[in-house]
């Protein structure tokens, strides 16, 4: 696996984030999930890392309307091509209720209606190595629009109800959106972080004859006896020629 797919394993906020959050090669292989994505799917880590996407989130067989998987892999191609970022609008996208086969018995499929997020993610030289995908369930949205209907005036009551269904509903989906985006920008912080400071081994490694570990020793040192983060100290070797 790529060392930039691996960074999320060490990044704190990709594990304590509320979003549920997955991160997929250029091959769509699941290599790493946080605990809010294994919740939102109720599926276990050791069931999804290593396995193909779309072996392990098919469409519902039962659904012939079903486009999950062409809608996605669409978004993904985007993602791999362009660099960038694609959102997709509301993608209804059952999910199978544990294994999809248990003793040759096809399993139920839980219906559910995403939001989708596709960020790129690139090494050091700047190739596209993968993606991280936010994917947040707002199925609580559309069945608390559903149960509203038609306001009915003999019966306030229920009106009231499904209106602050829909109110909690909402709350609840603009935090999650609010979480991942924090949780998006920290994790793209530490990856163009770690991409200046590889950057930086590099030159200083070059100009100085030295090793890589040690123009790395260089580095921290500089960065400790001047009191400058490291991430700072290596943007400013790579783009303006800081000697360490």
């Amino acid at each position: 696996m790529n060392s930039i797919l691996k960074e999320h394993r060490r990044a704190e906020a990709f594990r304590v984030s509320d979003a549920p959050l997955l991160v997929i090669d250029t091959d769509v292989v699941i290599r790493d999930v946080n605990p809010a994505y294994l919740k939102a799917t109720s599926r276990s880590y050791e069931e999804l890392v290593g396995t193909p996407l779309f072996e392990a989130f098919p469409d519902n067989p039962d659904d012939p309307r079903a486009d999950g998987v062409a809608t996605l892999s669409a978004s993904f191609e985007r993602v791999f091509r362009e660099g960038g970022r694609d959102q997709l609008p509301l993608q209804r996208y059952d999910i199978p209720a544990g294994d999809i086969l248990t003793s040759g018995t096809r399993k139920e499929f839980v219906p559910r209606v995403w939001l989708p997020v596709t960020t790129a993610l690139r090494d050091e030289a700047g190739r596209v190595v993968g993606a991280l995908h936010h994917a947040e369930d707002v199925t609580a949205i559309t069945r608390a629009v559903q149960d509203l209907g038609t306001p009915s005036s003999t019966d306030l009551s229920r009106d009231q109800r499904a209106w602050t269904a829909l109110v909690l509903a909402l709350a609840r989906e603009t935090h999650g959106h609010q979480q991942a985006r924090m949780t998006v920008a920290q994790l793209q912080h530490a990856l163009d972080s770690r991409i200046v400071i590889e950057q930086a081994k590099g030159v200083v490694a070059a100009r100085e004859g030295i090793g890589i570990d040690a123009a790395f020793d260089r580095l921290r040192r500089y960065s400790r006896n001047h009191c400058r983060r490291l991430h700072e100290v290596a943007r400013a070797v790579v783009e303006d020629g800081l000697t360490v």
